[in-house]
């Protein structure tokens, strides 16, 4: 994991291509359950840790369903942690009450604000715009490709994507699938990353033992 997360922090350190001088990165996978929340949380850790710059671990779904696009609501749905320079934007929930107060706000609004929240993943993407004006860093945990369009939507949308693989279990057509979905959305795709590798000891060294 250490590898990786080197060659991921050189590769984040070149400018963003977005406004707002912050790199976004989604991280996903082709199948559920492959790591992708623990392997956000492990990067988020130390690229805070590291750069010593705000960081912001967002879950994808929540940031399609609720809405921060004033920036002043950041503060409200992006709470800090017991590690420095880092927050996290958490999953349904935490976030409710804000929700509620959106949904009032929004019955006297114009017709403006009511047809962006129809569609979540516009919503999501003008989210991620006002959160880039308020962290350095953005960490997505996405959901896998084969159940949600949220990583494919909001790919070009980032600087990059991070893909997934579960060891002996993820599928080399699967790996190939998900590099074609993500260049084809128009997605830059940073790399994969292998996760749940098991380091066995090998037979000739229970020998010498």
């Amino acid at each position: 994991m250490q590898q990786y997360l080197q060659v991921f922090i050189n590769s984040i350190q070149k400018k963003s291509r977005k406004p707002g001088n912050c790199f976004a990165v989604a991280f996903t996978s082709y199948e559920p359950e492959e790591g992708v929340s623990y392997v956000t949380q492990s990067f988020g850790v130390e690229i805070a840790k590291r750069t010593k710059k705000r960081t912001l671990i967002a879950d994808a779904s929540q940031l399609s369903r609720i809405n921060i696009m004033q920036y002043e609501r950041v503060g409200q749905c992006c709470f800090p942690t017991d590690v420095p320079n880092l927050w996290n934007l958490p999953p349904a929930g935490v976030c409710d009450e804000v929700e509620k107060e959106n949904e009032m706000e929004n019955r006297n609004a114009d017709s403006f604000l009511p047809a962006l929240r129809n569609d979540p993943f516009t919503n999501a993407a003008n989210n991620l715009q006002t959160l880039r004006f308020a962290f350095d860093y953005i960490l997505l945990d996405c959901p896998a490709l084969t159940v949600s369009d949220e990583a494919i939507f909001l790919s070009p949308e980032t600087d990059g994507v991070m893909v997934v693989v579960e060891a002996d279990r993820t599928r080399r057509e699967q790996i190939q699938n998900a590099q074609h979905t993500i260049k084809a959305a128009d997605g830059n795709l940073l790399g994969f990353i292998l996760n749940k590798r098991q380091y066995t000891v090998p037979d000739w060294l229970y020998k010498r033992l």
